[in-house]
């Protein structure tokens, strides 16, 4: 685990730093506490999460609204966000990130082939339309295997865009692109790793995915996968 931003203990908290641990608690990691692993064995918020705790109330009080303004767009699918959010991931190796992601987009209904196809840089298999654009678009904005040109977004590659989504979702997907490229870029400047088993199931055989995300997190990380 990185210790640019090094993790602070609940009992070690500043006074400036609790209202900032209390509120990414409460407005964030509640909705993912059994999902994938955010705190270490001695309860210090770990990965992107530790950053937070060095900055403004106000920093993280407009990054939570900006999540959550998102994910209140419904007309934009919960698996063409996790496709974007793990084809943005992917290209800038952000461990931590992928690490919860991929089970967040598993949760989503992203099957097994696909969340291997985005890891290893592929369009995802058996994927709708949105589901397609979804990475594309990705893959385009950020510059993902050389594709990104200087200047606009192609107008083939909007034209597509709006007639899968509207213009609503497809806004939603660009906005998406952009926020997980900010929150991407955090991971790598903070240089997260994370040596945590990620696990895709396929019926009773397990793959790994990776075994490069930190040591810190293996106990925990085990333990809610043997449960």
């Amino acid at each position: 685990m990185s210790d640019r931003f090094p993790p602070v203990s609940p009992a070690t908290l500043t006074p400036e730093q609790k209202p900032i641990h209390d509120f990414l608690v409460d407005r964030i990691l509640l909705h993912f506490q059994d999902t994938f692993t955010t705190r270490d064995k001695n309860g210090a918020l770990v990965g992107l999460f530790t950053q937070f705790l060095y900055l403004p109330l106000s920093v993280v009080s407009g990054y939570a609204a900006n999540y959550k303004a998102l994910g209140d767009i419904s007309s934009f699918p919960l698996k063409c966000r996790e496709i974007a959010i793990l084809a943005v991931g992917e290209h800038f190796g952000a461990s931590y990130e992928l690490y919860s992601h991929c089970r967040v987009a598993k949760q989503a209904g992203l099957s097994d082939n696909q969340v291997r196809d985005i890891l290893g840089g592929r369009l995802p298999s058996e994927s709708t339309e949105q589901e397609i654009l979804s990475w594309e678009m990705a893959r385009a904005l950020i510059g993902a295997g050389g594709v990104f040109k200087k200047g606009q977004l192609s107008d083939a590659l909007w034209n597509r865009g709006e007639k899968a989504f509207g213009k609503e979702g497809l806004g939603a997907l660009i906005h998406y692109i952009g926020f997980y490229a900010y929150t991407w870029k955090y991971d790598v400047f903070l240089a997260i790793w994370v040596r945590v088993r990620v696990r895709v199931r396929v019926r009773v055989r397990v793959i790994k995915i990776s075994e490069k995300l930190p040591y810190s997190l293996r106990n925990n990380d085990e333990q809610q996968e043997s449960d």
